[in-house]
């Protein structure tokens, strides 16, 4: 009896052992990483309800970011200030900026980063509205301009003026935020307002057969009005991988988005707060750059000119306090 109790407790005692070893085994597999799963590392990126971002939402519902080993999560803001904002705080890791913002925010706050992709730019997707009275950027003279102080809408405006040697004193600005300047033009309180789409074709789309035209758009000026994907510097020296990540989620979104435009501008228009059916309008006056179409424009000396015209036109208006190095921001090569 008492051998076939020794019997069997020795038995016991070998699969209890068996199993911390297992455990013991399993465990350090894990903190060596043998052949436990690597955690997706989640990037914070903040857009605004704007159709650029587009293959970055793609990207989110088709589940092209985990392809990458990244978890991009979208960060929602509705005004600049409070994006630009939440970038400098750290509060977000990635920032979809305007061009001029990014040279703006590393002069004025000194700020270290990168920026890595071209995302886009705006052909007649920016624009300076008028009424059927005035034919010219002259003609702007002494008139009320309606527009969104720093933003893109401001430096369209600086572009066109400087053109004809004129500066913002040369008007009467009356500052809001871009979809009010759309309205500020329906109801009559203005007779220019600077906007974007869709706020563009709602304007045309009610004042078009009263004589409101577009006066001057991004097209006049290629590159001025611009998207780039930019991140502090400590971000990409933490994370040395992620500007290669970013940059393969990027590409695969823009191209599944040209391979099946109906189901990408579903998610896109949803992501912007407009209609699906509102959506090519707007599309047709922009331009979206994969590597490859950024790389050419790099190497052709575009970007590098329409940037230093950005920095000369915030230096004179100025907003911006210095004037910094271009070469220092941009990676795109």
């Amino acid at each position: 009896m008492k051998l076939r109790i020794l019997a069997i407790s020795m038995a016991i005692f070998m699969l209890i052992a068996a199993g911390c070893s297992n455990s013991s085994s399993e465990g350090a597999k894990e903190k060596d990483g043998g052949d436990a799963k690597k955690d997706t590392q989640t990037i914070k990126v903040a857009v605004q309800p704007w159709v650029g971002n587009g293959p970055f939402w793609i990207a989110e519902e088709k589940g092209i970011d985990e392809k990458h080993g990244i978890k991009i999560e979208t960060v929602l803001f509705e005004q600049d200030s409070d994006m630009n904002a939440a970038f400098a705080s750290d509060k977000v890791d990635v920032a979809n900026l305007a061009t001029h913002t990014t040279v703006r925010m590393k002069a004025n706050q000194d700020l270290e980063m990168k920026a890595i992709i071209f995302m886009d730019e705006s052909h007649d997707a920016d624009a300076i509205l008028a009424t059927k009275d005035i034919q010219s950027v002259k003609d702007l003279k002494g008139q009320k301009v309606a527009f969104e102080e720093g933003a893109t809408s401001e430096l369209l405006l600086q572009q066109a003026l400087s053109e004809e040697g004129m500066t913002l004193e040369d008007v009467e600005t009356v500052f809001m935020p871009a979809a009010q300047a759309g309205l500020s033009m329906i109801s009559g309180d203005v007779k220019t307002a600077v906007t974007y789409a869709p706020y563009i074709n709602e304007v045309l789309d009610k004042k078009e057969d009263d004589g409101v035209h577009l006066l001057y758009t991004g097209k006049n000026s290629p590159g001025l009005i611009s998207d780039i994907v930019v991140a502090k510097t400590k971000f990409f020296e933490d994370n040395p991988e992620a500007k290669e990540q970013l940059r393969a989620v990027w590409d695969e979104a823009l191209q599944y988005w040209r391979d099946n435009e109906e189901e990408g501008n579903e998610i896109v228009a949803k992501g912007s707060g407009i209609t699906a059916d509102e959506l090519p309008s707007i599309l047709s006056g922009l331009k979206f750059y994969n590597s490859e179409e950024q790389a050419e424009k790099v190497s052709s000396g575009e970007l590098k000119k329409a940037a230093d015209n950005i920095q000369k036109l915030m230096l004179e208006a100025g907003s911006m306090k210095k004037e910094v190095n271009l070469d220092e921001i941009f990676d795109m090569e």
